[in-house]
C-alpha cells in the first residue's frame, strides 16, 4: 500500500497528479505509461523475438520500476538476456539491483558474465560480497568479470576483496584483478573523501611497484599516484623520467600535462638538461604545450646545444611558448650547421607574432653580418611587416649586393605607389646589373599590384547579352554592376546568369567598363567567361616611369621600357613607340621586344606597321607573332579580325608564323575562317596543323554543305590517324544537325 502521510499535502497532490507514488521504503515510483504497459505486455506474452527485442530497446528510454519484473525474467533467456540488461541498467530503482543480485545464484556462463557487468555499471555496493566469492570461480570469464565489476563499484570493501584475491590469482585472471584494483583506486580517488583518497594512494603505490603487472597498468598506477599527491607527486614523476622503462617515462610525461600548478614546470625545466635525448624530446613537448614562461631558459639552453633531435624539439617548444624574446636566437639558429635545426628555426620564427618580434628583426638590419641582415630582410617580407618599409629603403643601398637586392625584392612585395619614385631612383642609380634587375622586378610587381581591379575602381558602363550586334538582346548592366560590387571580376556569359533573350540562337556578351577612368571593351561568346582587368597602373606611376625614361642612361632606359609593359596605359605605350627611334641601337631592339609583347590590342596598329615595313627579319617575325596573338583579342567584328589575319598571313614567310595564323583563325570560328584554314591543307609543312584547325572551326560553326565537304576533305587526306578519326566523328555529328 502506498503512503503519503509523511509529506506535505501540497506535494502529495502534485505527486498524485503526475502519477508519482512513494513506496513503503520511500523510493519514488512512477506509474507506468500506456506505452510502457504495452511494452511490458509484449515481454510477458508470446510475441516473437524481434518484437520483444524492440520492446526492450523502447524501455531503455521509458522503463520504470513497473518493467523490472518482466525484464528480470528475461535474464534467463539465452537470446534476450543481453537486451533485458540493456533495458534494466538505466532504470533508477533499487528493484533492478535486487533482480540482478538474485540472478547471480541461478545463472552461469555468458548470461552470468553479463549480469556481473551490469552490476558493475550500476555500482551496486550491496553486491560486493557476492562478487567477491566469484573471484575464485572456476570459470575464468566469471572471475574476471567479477574483478572488473568490483573495481567499478569502487567501495573500500570491493577494493579489499580484490587486494586479498590478487596473491592467489591465476596468470589468466591476474590482469583483470589489477584492472579492477585500478578502477577501484580511481573510484576512491574521485569521492573527495580524505580517507578514501588515502586508500587510493596506497593502492596506486602498490600497483605501480607490482612486478607482475602489465606495463599499461603500472603506467596507469603511476599516473594515479602522482595526481593524488599533486605537487608532492613531482619527485615521483621525475624519478620515472630518469628511469629506463619506456612505458613509465611516457606515462610520466603525459601526467605532467595533467598536473596543475607551476611546480611541475619548474621541476621539469631544472631536470631537462640532465635527461637522455629521447626523454628530453618528450619533456620539451610537455613544456611547449603548457606554455609556461618559466620553461623558457631551459628550452633556450637545449635549443643551443645537445642532440639534434632534442634541439629541434626544443625550438618547436619555443614556438609554442610564443615569446618574442626568442626571435634573435631563432635568427641565429638559422645559420646552424645542422640543417634540421636551421630549418625548424626558420619555420618557428615565422610563427612568432607581435610587434616585439618585428622590432627585433628590424634591429638585425644593422647587424655586421651580411647573412644575418639578409635573413632578417627575408623574414620581414614573409611576415609582411609594412612598418619595416622605411628601414628596407635604407637597406636597399647596402654595400653588400645580396643584402641590397634582397631588400629591393621585399620592397617590391610590400611597397606601393608611395615607394615607387624611390625605387625608380634605385634602378637609375644601380651600381650593378643585379641591383638594376631587382629594382626592375620590384617596380613591375608594384605596377601589376596597383592595377588590380577593386569594386570601387571599376565602373560598368554597359553590358549586353544576346544576338549581337543585331538581334534580340538584354541590357544586363545592372546585374553585372552588382556582381562587380560584390567582388566578382570573372563573369560567365550564360543564360543562368542573365536569362535567355534569344532562345535557340548562339549569343554574345559585350561588356564596356572603366577602371580608374580608363575604358575597355570586351566580347565573349555564350558560355565563355569575360574577366575584368585593370587597363593600366595608375597614371601617376606611368608618368613617373616616362619622366625617368627621358633622362636615364641606356641600360636603365631599357629596364624602364620593360617596366612600362607592366604599367600599360596610353602614356606607357606612347613612350615605347617613341623608343623605336632611340639613338641607342640596343634600346631600339628592346623597344621592339616590349612593343611586340604588349599585353593588349592597343599596340596592334603599331605592331602591324612593323610587320609590314620592318627591314630586319627578327623584327618582322616578332611583329607577326604579336599580330596573330592580339588580333583575336581586339574588340572588332569577326570580319575585321579575319581580314587582319589574312593581311598578316600574307606577310608570313615561315611555317612557324603560319601555324600561329591557324591558331588565330580558330579563335574566330566562321565559314570564312574555315575557308582560310582549308587553304593551307595543301601546304606540306602545315597539313596536320591545318587539318586540326579546320576540325576545330567546323565543330564551332553551323553545318553547311561547305563545312561537311571540308571535313570530308580532311578525312580523306593523309593526315594522322587520330586527326582522321576525329574528322570521322565530327562528320557523324554534323549529319545529325539540320543543315543551314
Amino acid at each position: 500500500m502506498c503512503t503519503l502521510r509523511r509529506i506535505p499535502g501540497a506535494l502529495a497532490v502534485w505527486l498524485l497528479a503526475g502519477g508519482v507514488f512513494l513506496t513503503p521504503g520511500h523510493s519514488v515510483w512512477a506509474a507506468p505509461t500506456e506505452a510502457e504497459t504495452e511494452q511490458i505486455a509484449v515481454l510477458e506474452g508470446n510475441a516473437p523475438f524481434a518484437e520483444k527485442a524492440a520492446a526492450c530497446r523502447a524501455l531503455v528510454q521509458s522503463g520504470t520500476a513497473a518493467a523490472v519484473p518482466a525484464l528480470a525474467r528475461l535474464l534467463d533467456d539465452e537470446k534476450l538476456a543481453h537486451m533485458a540488461r540493456y533495458a534494466l541498467e538505466p532504470i533508477p530503482d533499487p528493484a533492478v539491483d535486487a533482480a540482478l543480485r538474485a540472478a547471480l545464484d541461478r545463472l552461469d556462463g555468458r548470461r552470468l558474465v553479463g549480469v556481473i557487468g551490469s552490476i558493475g555499471v550500476r555500482h551496486d555496493r550491496a553486491a560486493v560480497g557476492a562478487l567477491a566469492k566469484r573471484l575464485q570461480d572456476a570459470d575464468g570469464e566469471v572471475a574476471q568479470a567479477s574483478a572488473r565489476a568490483l573495481g567499478q563499484i569502487g567501495a573500500p570493501a570491493a577494493v579489499e576483496a580484490l587486494r586479498a584475491a590478487l596473491p592467489q590469482a591465476t596468470t589468466d585472471n591476474r590482469p583483470a584483478l589489477v584492472e579492477g584494483l585500478l578502477r577501484g583506486a580511481e573510484a576512491l580517488q574521485a569521492t573527495g573523501n580524505a580517507g578514501e583518497q588515502a586508500q587510493a594512494l596506497a593502492l596506486y603505490d602498490s600497483l605501480r611497484l607490482l612486478p607482475q603487472a602489465p606495463h599499461q597498468f603500472r603506467a596507469a598506477a603511476l599516473r594515479g599516484a602522482i595526481l593524488v599527491r599533486q605537487d608532492a607527486g613531482v619527485p615521483l614523476l621525475l624519478e620515472a623520467l630518469r628511469g629506463t622503462d619506456g612505458a613509465l617515462i611516457a606515462a610520466a610525461a603525459r601526467t605532467a600535462m595533467e598536473l596543475p600548478g607551476p611546480a611541475v614546470v619548474t621541476a621539469l625545466a631544472a631536470e631537462l638538461g640532465k635527461l637522455p635525448a629521447d626523454t628530453q624530446i618528450l619533456v620539451t613537448s610537455v613544456l611547449g604545450r603548457r606554455r609556461d614562461p618559466a620553461a623558457l631558459p631551459a628550452l633556450v639552453a637545449l635549443a643551443r646545444t645537445g642532440a639534434v633531435p632534442a634541439r629541434v624539439a626544443a625550438i618547436r617548444a619555443l614556438g609554442e611558448l610564443g615569446d618574442a624574446s626568442t626571435a634573435l636566437l631563432l635568427v641565429e639558429l638559422q645559420k646552424d650547421a645542422a640543417p634540421e635545426v636551421a630549418q625548424v628555426a626558420k619555420e618557428t620564427l615565422a610563427t612568432l607574432a607581435g610587434p616585439q618580434v618585428d622590432a627585433a628583426l628590424m634591429a638585425l638590419l644593422a647587424d655586421p653580418d651580411a647573412a644575418t641582415r639578409t635573413r632578417a630582410i627575408e623574414l620581414l617580407g614573409q611576415r609582411r611587416v609594412l612598418t619595416a618599409i622605411p628601414a628596407l629603403l635604407k637597406t636597399a643601398e647596402d654595400a653588400d649586393e645580396t643584402v641590397r637586392t634582397r631588400a629591393i625584392k621585399v620592397l617590391g612585395e610590400l611597397g606601393g605607389a608611395e615607394q615607387f619614385q624611390a625605387l625608380i631612383g634605385l634602378l637609375v642609380g644601380a651600381p650593378s646589373a643585379a641591383t638594376m634587375q631587382a629594382a626592375e622586378e620590384a617596380l613591375a610587381a608594384i605596377c601589376v599590384r596597383e592595377a588590380r581591379p577593386a569594386p570601387g575602381r571599376v565602373t560598368i558602363r554597359q553590358a549586353l547579352y544576346g544576338k549581337l550586334p543585331e538581334g534580340p538582346s538584354a541590357d544586363v548592366t545592372a546585374k553585372v554592376a552588382a556582381l562587380v560590387a560584390a567582388g566578382t571580376f570573372a563573369i560567365e556569359a550564360t543564360n543562368g546568369n542573365f536569362g535567355d533573350p534569344a532562345p535557340g540562337i548562339p549569343k554574345t556578351m559585350r561588356l564596356e567598363y572603366a577602371v580608374d577612368g580608363t575604358t575597355e571593351a570586351k566580347s565573349v561568346r555564350e558560355n565563355d567567361t569575360v574577366t575584368i582587368t585593370a587597363g593600366a597602373a595608375p597614371q601617376a606611376l606611368s608618368e613617373a616611369l616616362c619622366t625617368a625614361l627621358a633622362k636615364a642612361a641606356p641600360a636603365p632606359r631599357r629596364a624602364l621600357l620593360r617596366i612600362l609593359r607592366s604599367a600599360r596605359g596610353p602614356a606607357a605605350l606612347a613612350a615605347v613607340r617613341a623608343a623605336l627611334t632611340d639613338a641607342d641601337a640596343e634600346t631600339r631592339t628592346e623597344a621592339v621586344s616590349v612593343l611586340c609583347s604588349w599585353p593588349t590590342p592597343a599596340a596592334l596598329e603599331s605592331i602591324s606597321q612593323l610587320a609590314a615595313t620592318a627591314p630586319e627579319a627578327r623584327t618582322k617575325i616578332l611583329a607577326l607573332r604579336a599580330c596573330f596573338r592580339l588580333i583575336p583579342m581586339q574588340e572588332a567584328p569577326d570580319a575585321a579580325k579575319l581580314e587582319a589575319i589574312a593581311r598578316a598571313l600574307a606577310l608570313a614567310e615561315r611555317p612557324e608564323e603560319r601555324m600561329l595564323a591557324l591558331t588565330a583563325l580558330t579563335a574566330v570560328p566562321s565559314p570564312e575562317a574555315l575557308k582560310a584554314a582549308a587553304a593551307l591543307l595543301d601546304d606540306p609543312k602545315l597539313k596536320e596543323e591545318a587539318a586540326v584547325a579546320v576540325l576545330t572551326i567546323a565543330a564551332k560553326t553551323a553545318p553547311t554543305p561547305e563545312t561537311v565537304a571540308t571535313v570530308k576533305r580532311v578525312q580523306q587526306s593523309d593526315a594522322s590517324a587520330a586527326t582522321k578519326k576525329r574528322a570521322e566523328d565530327l562528320l557523324a555529328e554534323l549529319e545529325k544537325k539540320p543543315a543551314k
